[in-house]
């Protein structure tokens, strides 16, 4: 049964890929994974769980629906000529041919299958242009003032406060130098400390140009910045980025991460952030997080990494690329274990353009309050 649901799935991942869906690696080991986790039904079912676990757009799931039922179509032609040729050869010719028939399957599928091991892979990573830089530039400006906690050096008059000497000076001018009334001031909230993490696996690769982008864009806003690249596993990008121009930071990123396309393994890699780079973190640190949420490791450690991250910063912000299509609701396992540690959730459009950033983000430029 395993080697039939495996041979399936490899051949159904290839057909998809012959029409144009993104379904590599970690999107068959999910499939493979799911139908042996969970009780199926009926083909019907199947269908579902597949569907689910191996098409990542929603204007796909047709080619998925197409591509199943061909394949289903395929298998029940060649059982009733299975059963045909049995009963005409009397038993014995159909049994030997049923017999190679399913050896030449568990052979086609042992040759075929996936392994579950990490896929370590390099990329040439494309050069963001200058002129597709500018609008984003502007986007992230707007989006750290936007996300600000920390105060800047800007201040305004307030009844609570530092004392404010000089206009407390200026005020006592009005009464012959005798100051009646205190004057007082506090600093703007303008400043933010931001960390980013962008996921760079197989279910992101449709959107490799944009990250790269953004990623570049972010590391040249200021020195309150750091940006990871991860996968199944976790790597800073962020002196490249900020000391190179833009094609020699494409060109050393496409040397020194070598985790493109691979599977997704989320809690694992902020389990390992906290551990080697939580002394970035405070609570006037702002997470963003730029991912689709499909994860293949396991839900108790997404959950408890998210939990501890929480605790531990000011603010954790979510990109997830499907956000923007609509009636998109966060359903994947990643997503809604990660969904009640999430303050603001937008969509990739959001890093994309000024459009984009005012539907999620607003028009106002004043800091977004601090949930309590």
């Amino acid at each position: 049964m395993e080697t039939d649901l495996m041979h399936l799935i490899v051949t159904l991942a290839g057909k998809l890929r012959e029409h144009g869906v993104k379904c590599g690696t970690s999107e068959s080991i999910d499939a493979f994974t799911a139908v042996n986790s969970i009780e199926i039904r009926s083909v019907k079912h199947l269908r579902e769980v597949l569907r689910l676990t191996m098409v990542k757009r929603f204007e796909d799931y047709l080619i998925f629906d197409m591509v199943f039922d061909e394949l289903m179509r395929q298998k029940r032609m060649r059982q009733q000529r299975e059963t045909e040729m049995f009963s005409q050869g009397g038993g014995k010719m159909g049994e030997h041919e049923k017999t190679k028939t399913t050896k030449q399957a568990q052979a086609t599928a042992q040759m075929a299958f996936y392994s579950p091991l990490e896929v370590l892979m390099k990329r040439e990573i494309p050069t963001p242009t200058r002129e597709s830089l500018r609008e984003i530039k502007l986007v992230m400006k707007r989006m750290r003032r936007r996300l600000a906690l920390l105060p800047g050096r800007r201040t305004f008059r307030s009844i609570s406060g530092e004392l404010d000497f000089p206009q407390t000076f200026r005020s006592s001018l009005a009464t012959f130098g005798e100051p009646l009334t205190l004057s007082r001031r506090k600093r703007k909230v303008t400043r933010c400390r931001l960390v980013a993490l962008f996921d760079v696996s197989g279910s992101m690769d449709t959107y490799t140009s944009l990250l790269v982008q953004s990623m570049y864009a972010l590391a040249r806003q200021g020195v309150a910045l750091e940006v990871f690249v991860f996968s199944t596993k976790l790597v800073k990008v962020t002196e490249i980025l900020r000391l190179h121009g833009p094609e020699a930071a494409a060109a050393r990123i496409s040397h020194a991460v070598d985790i493109w396309g691979s599977g997704t393994r989320i809690g694992s890699c902020l389990k390992a952030f906290l551990e080697k780079y939580g002394g970035l973190l405070t609570r006037g640190t702002v997470v963003m997080i730029v991912s689709d949420g499909w994860d293949t490791g396991e839900p108790e450690l997404l959950d408890k990494a998210m939990r501890a991250l929480k605790s531990r910063v000011g603010r954790i912000v979510w990109i997830n690329p499907h956000a923007d299509k609509p009636g998109f609701k966060p359903r994947t396992i990643g997503m809604e274990t990660a969904m009640p540690y999430i303050d603001l959730l937008a969509g990739i459009s959001a890093l994309q353009n000024l459009k984009g950033y005012r539907r999620y983000f607003g028009l106002a430029l004043e800091p977004i309050a601090r949930k309590a």
